[in-house]
């Protein structure tokens, strides 16, 4: 019991208080900036890095450092399980009333079993569990934080062949897209 609570408080603290700081934020300009460090770890990782993101996103009401903490973390997921060789690309759009972002890997892709469980806290499946990094709190903490804007985390992935995070968030004030 006291190991379990000493894991919830470390949760607790690697999250913060979930406080959602919402502003104006210009996804053509914002998304850039978040994905320059990322695609400097990729080059030196010897991985592809690929962008499909249209000239022209919408501006959305977020917080944009927590957006990019979750963002940022489905990217470091990405990069830490793609073999050197391999691709990671992003890929931005609007659909309807969403605005998302794809995520997407060569990787080895994460087992049917896993799937239903890999955004509980300090879960790590099989393959995720081949590398030493990493205590399987990332993609918790995407999915609240993506979670606390409204929006939702889908997942497709079939080992082998690579993983597919894609963030949908809605594109007004107050809306929600579950």
């Amino acid at each position: 019991q006291r190991l379990l609570e000493d894991l919830a408080h470390l949760h607790n603290q690697v999250l913060g208080s979930l406080e959602i700081n919402r502003q104006m934020i210009n996804l053509s300009e914002w998304l850039p900036a978040v994905l320059a460090i990322r695609y400097e770890a990729a080059l030196q990782k010897g991985l592809r890095w690929e962008t499909h993101i249209p000239a022209e996103l919408p501006v959305i009401y977020a917080d944009p450092e927590r957006l990019a903490q979750a963002l940022g973390n489905l990217l470091n997921n990405a990069l830490k399980y793609t073999p050197g060789g391999g691709t990671v690309s992003v890929s931005a759009g609007v659909e309807d009333d969403d605005v998302w972002f794809r995520v997407s890997d060569t990787g080895p892709g994460i087992a049917p079993q896993d799937q239903a469980r890999i955004f509980e806290p300090f879960y790590r499946g099989k393959t995720l569990r081949r590398s030493p990094q990493g205590l399987g709190l990332g993609l918790t903490i995407a999915h609240d934080l993506v979670t606390a804007h409204g929006g939702r985390i889908d997942l497709d992935s079939t080992p082998g062949l690579g993983t597919h995070f894609t963030i949908h968030l809605p594109r007004t004030p107050g809306g929600s897209r579950r």
